[in-house]
């Protein structure tokens, strides 16, 4: 049975409530993640903006933790979903690696997240069918993330009234 086939017939025996379909795609995600294969979502919120706009498409890639450098956007796991936002520390303690993101237009950074918490990073961003590779930035600075989350709300309310 193909991939999609035994997608749909998964999500054809479950009720139709939106968690659960959730938590079958985020399995399958992780899945198929574990075994090396890249997955493709679709991006949602501006906490990433201007370097994903919702709606873009997004590759994500498996990566070994040796590879994590800071500016690299990474995708890291929640209960529910995947956040997507730029790596900007990574530190050791108690004999653990954590890292902490930070999406471009957020006000403040992410908490630490583990290895086990890491899905991967972003390989490649689709905006329609354009083709954009993520910018790997060493941590930005204070000033650009306030300027970047200024520009982001005032979009927001003039998108409200428009």
């Amino acid at each position: 049975m193909c991939l999609t086939a035994l997608l749909c017939h998964l999500l054809k025996r479950m009720n139709s409530k939106e968690d659960d379909h959730r938590k079958v795609l985020r399995g399958l995600a992780d899945e198929l993640l574990d075994k090396g294969t890249s997955i493709r979502i679709t991006a949602s919120g501006y906490s990433m903006y201007p370097a994903i706009k919702p709606g873009n498409t997004i590759i994500i890639k498996p990566v070994p933790f040796d590879k994590l450098k800071c500016g690299m956007i990474i995708a890291w796991k929640r209960e529910k979903d995947m956040v997507v936002h730029r790596l900007v520390l990574a530190y050791e303690s108690d004999d653990k690696r954590y890292y902490i993101t930070r999406g471009d237009s957020c006000r403040s950074s992410d908490k630490p997240v583990t290895e086990d918490m890491i899905a991967g990073r972003v390989e490649a961003i689709y905006r329609g069918h354009r083709l954009l590779r993520p910018l790997i930035l060493h941590p930005i600075a204070e000033r650009k993330y306030r300027m970047n989350r200024l520009k982001t709300v005032f979009l927001g309310y003039l998108r409200k009234f428009l």
